[in-house]
């Protein structure tokens, strides 16, 4: 039987394509990744794909895929898909980028009209918080498909000082572009702000990065080239000393912290407000002494989603699973839609693989790395392989120490604090259970997330692996960080795949991956109802009784 012609969009590392490779089913073909280091690790563990590392809103899926492998039967990936939230004040984009991707996987789609596809996204992608905005480009498409529309309310500006200044830009809201900071001094502040959190932490940053402070101040009267107002421009001239004093001084920290503060609040507001413009949404102001807010028309990702595919001629299932249920050592929630054309499934409901485990038999960490306790980690990213001292004995580790070496045992460097922090906690606990002596690096440790920190309880699945870097994540039994080759496991990697690039890259690697278990859960599942007969069987892999529920 011949096997189905496949492309895997946002690629990542290549979880999903390893579950899918597994089945021996699947040719895929191509794989489009823009990470370089991503694209370098998919390359150089899936040999034969055409590795595109390009980004896919330049691609023309039509031309470049069909146009050299003739028709596609099954598209799969992930799109990175951002949530908004008026809680995260760190970052000025309204209409991300990144929700604009899912439109690109959605146009693959369009383009390449294969028999079925696979989206993997966050498990929020059902959430109000994933949206786009009615805008003068699309108005057309919603009312055509009926796409539910809600009207969302954000806060572009908060605080009094910072809503008195901004609210006289109100009346400018169609020449906002001629107001703007330019764009590197505006990032440059940004960063400022970024680490100002606290006052040993503002001292350290223009200590540090003397350089690139001084730069910003020496560039300070020519950031703008116009003003709204004399308040404004006022304010914002006036602030170049107080900058300069604390960078010169460090003295007075709460002036400047507060100062900061405002000019990145009110910078903001403005940059909100023009890509609003910019990209043709309409909206209404709703203001109060204490913030801005505008009112604006939106529709959510998953109702696009589903709207487009049915308009498209597919028929649809959706649905969080748990990677946990699938012999991941995780508990790991992702919202997977499978796709397959109704000319094909006919009457019959398209599925999505059933739960194989339930929480009583879930895989642990223990089961994934107790193998790995005894090996020497290194710091260096690109450390030589080592022989394995023993092979696991539970059935997952019979499936993942499948090498007879073992790479990417890599841990970060760890500095004296951490190491104290390592050795006061016990498994299960995390940052929030630290003596407050260990926390006053932390400028809110209050608000400081529960995975932050965490050690690893040996006899439970681990919860959600990220970048296991950034959030500390310690070994069970031993006070060190967890390794990327153990991360890899929690992910349910075998040994056999290798990550490459910066020690970052590949502990963000990881955690962006879709745990190739999972993976193959779904692929069996998609070639059933295809009418293939898959080459594997994660049941059996598992070691499931076929009489067992």
């Amino acid at each position: 039987m011949k096997k189905l012609k496949t492309i895997d969009l946002f690629s990542g590392a290549g979880g999903l394509s390893f579950g899918f490779l597994k089945t021996g089913c699947f040719d895929i073909k191509v794989a489009v990744e823009y990470d370089k280091d991503a694209a370098k690790t998919y390359a150089e563990n899936h040999e034969g794909v055409d590795l595109l590392q390009e980004d896919a809103a330049k691609i023309s899926f039509k031309e470049k895929i069909e146009g050299k492998y003739g028709k596609i039967d099954v598209v799969i990936g992930g799109p990175p898909c951002q949530g908004f939230s008026n809680a995260n004040r760190q970052k000025s984009g309204l209409v991300s980028g990144n929700n604009q991707l899912v439109q690109h996987y959605v146009r693959a789609i369009e383009e390449l009209n294969p028999d079925a596809f696979v989206l993997e996204n966050v498990k929020t992608l059902e959430s109000s918080k994933h949206f786009f905005f009615v805008a003068n480009d699309n108005i057309d498409e919603i009312l055509q498909l009926d796409i539910p529309t809600r009207e969302e309310r954000i806060v572009v500006c908060s605080g009094t000082e910072p809503v008195a200044l901004a609210a006289g830009a109100l009346a400018h809201a169609g020449e906002l572009e001629m107001y703007r900071m330019n764009e590197k001094g505006y990032n440059a502040l940004c960063t400022l702000f970024k680490f100002s959190k606290t006052s040993k932490r503002a001292v350290d940053y223009v200590k540090d990065q003397e350089k690139k402070v001084k730069k910003l101040i020496d560039a300070w009267d020519g950031l703008h080239n116009a003003f709204w107002d004399e308040n404004w421009e006022t304010f914002f001239r006036s602030s170049k000393e107080i900058i300069k004093n604390f960078a010169d001084k460090a003295q007075d920290y709460d002036a400047y912290y507060g100062r900061i503060k405002t000019l990145v609040e009110v910078e903001r507001a403005i940059e909100r407000l023009n890509e609003l413009r910019k990209n043709g949404i309409e909206y209404r102001f709703q203001r109060s002494e204490s913030s801005i807010a505008i009112l604006a028309d939106t529709f959510s990702v998953k109702d696009y989603l589903e709207c487009k595919f049915r308009a498209m001629g597919y028929a649809l299932n959706m649905d969080i699973l748990n990677a946990a249920n699938f012999g991941v050592p995780q508990t790991r929630e992702r919202f997977i839609m499978i796709g397959i054309k109704k000319d094909i499934v006919g009457e019959r409901e398209v599925k999505l693989p059933l739960p194989l485990l339930e929480e009583e038999n879930f895989n642990t960490v223990r089961d994934a790395i107790e193998d790995l306790e005894n090996l020497e980690t290194s710091i260096h990213v690109d450390a030589p392989g080592i022989h394995p001292e023993k092979k696991g004995t539970s059935r997952l580790a019979e499936l993942l120490c499948n090498n007879d070496l073992i790479y990417n045992h890599v841990v970060t460097d760890t500095s004296d604090t951490a190491k104290k922090r390592f050795k006061a906690l016990g498994q299960g606990e995390n940052f929030h259970h630290l003596d407050a002596s260990l926390k006053d690096t932390y400028s809110l440790p209050e608000r400081t997330q529960n995975t932050i920190y965490l050690r690893l309880h040996y006899d439970k699945p681990s919860g959600t692996v990220m970048n296991v870097r950034k959030s500390m994540w310690i070994h069970p039994t031993i006070d060190r960080a967890l390794s990327i080759r153990e991360a890899a496991r929690l992910q349910s990697f075998s040994d056999i795949f290798i990550f490459h690039g910066t020690k970052n890259s590949q502990y963000q690697q990881v955690g962006n991956a879709v745990p190739p278990l999972l993976g193959q859960a779904i692929a069996e599942c998609l070639l059933e109802q295809l009418g293939y007969q898959s080459e594997s069987s994660l049941r059996h892999d598992l070691g499931i009784d076929k009489n067992e529920g």
